[in-house]
């Protein structure tokens, strides 16, 4: 198993070590194999099929624990997605790699994706508009002397920008790229203060 642990759950190797999946609860002796494509990274990538399998104690072999049908991001299931276990079919909401509906009875309809599409918007709307945590504390203001210019009042300010810097600037939120950002974006020296 990797450890690239993120929060409860972490990425694993799949059965034939080419692909990286998100396994929210790992445990020892959990198997995975993957049938659709991964990106340049090695992660698990498009639509395709995830089978997991446990081990379960005193039995040698890793048993089927279900079968997965749906799309991954990075990794992760994203979007609904079909579950095949113990006979049943079930379809249930994934937002990055986590379950966000309960399972329901059947397939996943058409509808389901137009669902997951406005919780997606939904989620992104309500992160946008939550304040940060106070505990990330101040963010240091040291400069170092080979990173420095002169703004228009004469003080010295970093020119090492990051695309945080452009939202605090009162510029539109645009869902691209941060390093399309900061090129599309002029320079701090030429925005109007």
């Amino acid at each position: 198993m990797v450890a690239l642990a993120r929060g409860e759950g972490s990425y694993q190797s799949t059965r034939d070590g080419k692909t990286f999946v998100w396994n929210n609860h790992p445990n020892s002796g959990d198997v995975a194999t993957w049938s659709g494509g991964r990106d340049t990274a090695g992660y698990a990538h498009g639509f395709g099929l995830l089978v997991w399998y446990t081990k379960e104690p005193g039995i040698d072999k890793p048993q089927l624990y279900a079968r997965y049908w749906g799309r991954m991001v990075d990794g992760k299931l994203e979007g609904p997605v079909n579950v095949h276990a113990k006979r049943k079919t079930d379809h249930a909401i994934f937002i990055d790699g986590t379950r966000v509906t309960g399972w329901t009875a059947g397939t996943a309809p058409t509808r389901a994706t137009a669902r997951w599409s406005m919780m997606v918007a939904k989620r992104r709307t309500t992160a946008e508009r939550e304040p940060e945590s106070p505990a990330t504390g101040p963010v240091d203001q040291s400069i170092e002397a080979g990173d420095q210019r002169a703004d228009d009042t004469g003080q010295r300010a970093e020119s090492g920008e990051s695309s945080q810097d452009l939202y605090t600037e009162r510029w539109p939120k645009i869902d691209i790229d941060d390093s399309l950002r900061l090129l599309a974006f002029p320079p701090r020296s030429l925005r109007p203060r």
